[in-house]
């Protein structure tokens, strides 16, 4: 997710607290070239169907490739990338 965000945006974190820019919102950014991994946190609340709160989160592990065209994109989107399986 972190190409979608402006370079300077703001992002609002789970306790109330802002961050901003690129490498306060992901935890960790590798850079290999056009082929990056971000490591970061989480969070999405919301109603569901039956009208009950909902809030889902982790610790995302993602890989993502820069194109032709400057963008970045998903090549691996493992949001729960730090959860252990079971």
């Amino acid at each position: 997710m972190l190409p979608l965000y402006e370079p300077e945006a703001v992002l609002v974190v789970q306790d109330g607290r802002t961050v901003t820019g690129h490498t306060e919102i992901a935890r960790h950014v590798f850079v290999a070239g056009d082929v990056a991994e971000i490591v970061l946190d989480w969070s999405i609340d919301g109603t569901g169907r039956d009208g009950e709160r909902v809030h889902v989160g982790g610790s995302a592990c993602d890989v993502v490739r820069r194109g032709a065209d400057g963008f970045w994109r998903y090549v691996i989107d493992n949001n729960l990338g730090t959860t252990v399986r079971q």
